[in-house]
């Protein structure tokens, strides 16, 4: 066994983990991480495997997304279930949906980035409000008020990331899933008599024979599973602002085009994706990179690793907006992508893209450092900016 791999803790993959994924592309690729009693997988080709070889590596299983969302959530699920409900979901985030995302993400962003004064903390005053706010009318939940919206999916991920099983954060995840429930089970059951489009509506008829609609409780995991990803592109507009203000010549080059926004949110979701790593489980004794999963094991497919794994980047520690394109995995990979994968840049770039217009001179505040934390997901808590024209001296 490799002994780097053998004294690794949670605390210490949830401060710094790139540089402990690093040395495990190094040296140990595909590793078992007793403390964590799951198998780690770090390089590229290897992840991607991983999240395609279905009849390998599973995602339904028993886990802590399952005890919190209930079974048959559409990322939990395998075979003729797991198309049924991908097809329904699929209908309302297609391509054709981005630019509709995109609208009402400026509709929603516009007044909040208006009421940003001098100093600011960016997360709480804009990112996550003006995300919420547009996702919810996108979704078809615009009587919800955004400050439940954040909670729930606040409590939702810190949930689905409590490996130390802190009985308190797993509480209030399982309350947040029955408040879920109680809110929306009578939207849902209208919108199974009277279809209105939504994401709810979507789920409950598209695809179904005439007359005939999936049940409230078949959708309803997959319905908190989206509501659980709510703050995923607040968190990557956060992380591309962090990025661009962190290097300065970059940002000056959005400035003067805008156009490189897109540019910059492809960079970040490969150097710092908020979604760090997916959880599968080996359906039968695997070999991968000259190493045997054991049939039942937990395999952690670490896609911030992949982002950087030497063999496919040029310098990829290095942000680099001009970077040549190719594929990242930080919104998944293959058929348990993220559901709405199609208009998440589109989402972010929208924020960045308000934001920058209203208030281009922007730049990190020195007294109030930024908290960037976690692995499964990586959290920014806080974003603290000044706002103002250095050509006026404010």
């Amino acid at each position: 066994m490799n002994d780097f791999a053998a004294s690794i803790t949670f605390d210490q993959l949830g401060r710094d983990p790139c540089p402990i994924f690093a040395r495990l592309r190094r040296e140990a690729p595909v590793v078992l991480l007793p403390k964590l009693d799951l198998w780690m997988v770090t390089r590229w080709d290897d992840v991607r495997q991983v999240l395609s070889a279905y009849e390998s590596f599973t995602s339904a299983f028993p886990s802590l997304a399952t005890q919190i969302f209930g079974e048959g959530s559409v990322l939990r699920v395998e075979g003729n279930a797991h198309a049924d409900l991908r097809a329904a979901v699929d209908t309302r985030f297609a391509h054709e949906r981005i630019e509709r995302a995109a609208t009402l993400t400026r509709e929603a962003a516009r007044p909040y980035a208006g009421e940003l004064r001098s100093r600011v903390e960016l997360m709480s005053s804009y990112f996550e409000p003006a995300a919420s706010t547009a996702l919810a009318r996108f979704i078809g939940l615009p009587d919800v008020d955004t400050g439940t919206l954040i909670r729930w999916a606040r409590d939702l991920s810190a949930g689905m990331s409590n490996f130390m099983a802190d009985p308190g954060v797993h509480e209030r995840a399982l309350a947040a899933a029955t408040e879920i429930r109680q809110t929306i089970e009578p939207c849902a059951r209208k919108a199974a008599d009277r279809p209105d489009g939504s994401v709810l509506s979507q789920l409950l008829h598209s695809g179904c024979p005439s007359d005939t609609v999936r049940t409230v409780e078949k959708i309803m995991p997959t319905f908190i599973e989206i509501l659980s990803a709510f703050l995923e592109p607040a968190a990557g507009a956060g992380l591309t602002l962090l990025a661009l203000l962190q290097h300065p010549t970059q940002m000056q080059a959005v400035r003067d085009d805008p156009r490189l926004i897109r540019k910059a949110v492809h960079e970040t979701l490969r150097w710092q994706s908020p979604n760090g790593a997916l959880t599968r489980r080996a359906a039968k004794d695997v070999l991968l990179a000259g190493q045997i999963i054991p049939a039942g094991a937990t395999v952690m497919a670490v896609i911030a690793s992949a982002g950087r794994d030497e063999s496919i980047f040029t310098d990829p520690d290095t942000f680099d907006i001009n970077r040549a394109p190719f594929p990242n995995l930080g919104l998944g990979y293959s058929r348990h992508a993220c559901l709405a994968a199609p208009v998440v840049g589109g989402i972010i770039t929208a924020l960045l893209d308000v934001l920058l217009e209203q208030h281009p001179w922007l730049s990190l505040d020195p007294g109030q450092p930024h908290n960037l934390h976690g692995w499964k997901f990586r959290v920014l808590t806080n974003l603290h900016v000044r706002i103002g024209d250095p050509a006026r001296g404010s």
